[in-house]
């Protein structure tokens, strides 16, 4: 009889936690927003590659602390600027690995003051050196002043 009320209890916790996911009822209300990816940058060995972050910025002294412009030839090779009066960059950053790993945008959408971000990872074949994989994408900042909650979710 125990077990039975332990085995309920943890069930309905379960269902309780599902149900309360805040990203879950953000993107019911949610619509998708326009951005754009962040072409030939890479990070900076001045974070902590060793671990994940999830960032935002909204100024370019921040966002030059983590990223390094990487300009390669031919075309499109020049990284794509950011207009930090009139936009936001969010980031993902994963562990450095030896897999060859891309971080994929997938939706970016938003309902009030929540932003939800919503990426994939795909990982490859084994490299014969270490990278770290990112994504960072510029959104549009919002006529007025406002403070923004930031929800990042691996698909």
């Amino acid at each position: 009889m125990k077990r039975l009320l332990n085995i309920l209890s943890l069930l309905a916790v379960l269902v309780c936690c599902t149900q309360c996911d805040p990203v879950k009822k953000v993107e019911a209300q949610a619509y998708p927003i326009n951005y754009t990816e962040l072409m030939n940058y890479y990070v900076m060995n001045t974070i902590d590659a060793t671990k994940q972050h999830k960032l935002s910025f909204d100024n370019e002294q921040e966002f030059r602390r983590v990223f390094g412009e990487a300009a390669v030839m031919g075309r499109n090779g020049q990284p794509t600027r950011v207009n930090f009066k009139t936009q936001y960059v969010l980031a993902v950053i994963l562990p450095n690995t030896d897999r060859d790993t891309q971080v994929i945008p997938a939706e970016i959408s938003q309902v009030g003051n929540t932003i939800v971000f919503n990426y994939r990872v795909k990982k490859g074949s084994k490299l014969g050196y270490r990278i770290v994989p990112f994504t960072a994408v510029a959104i549009d900042k919002p006529d007025r002043a406002t403070q923004f909650e930031i929800y990042y979710k691996q698909l």
